[in-house]
């Protein structure tokens, strides 16, 4: 079961980001952007799917909505391979 810590500014996801559980994230993270800056660790993601990559993008329209600079960190190698294979890593604000 996917796992989300909040630690200050930034937001731990644990488990897997796949289909299976993609709507049990966005419930754990509803109203997590709080900050002006915050961060999402990818650091404990064991298993992705294309799925992960469209989570990315709704928690980027997230935090743009609540005008929430957000930036990804620990991108897993799977979920770097799919976001470069849709052309679409450039869109994933990272440090």
């Amino acid at each position: 079961m996917p796992l989300i810590e909040k630690q200050d500014k930034t937001l731990r996801i644990s488990g897997a980001m796949t289909l299976e559980n993609v709507a049990a994230l966005l419930d754990e993270s509803a109203n997590a952007f709080t900050s002006r800056d915050m961060e999402i660790d990818l650091s404990g993601v064991s298993e992705v799917d294309s799925t992960a990559v469209s989570l990315l993008f709704e928690w980027q329209r997230q935090a743009h909505d609540e005008k929430t600079k957000l930036t990804f960190t620990h991108l897993p190698p799977n979920l770097v391979r799919i976001a470069t294979l849709y052309g679409v890593l450039e869109l994933i604000p990272q440090p």
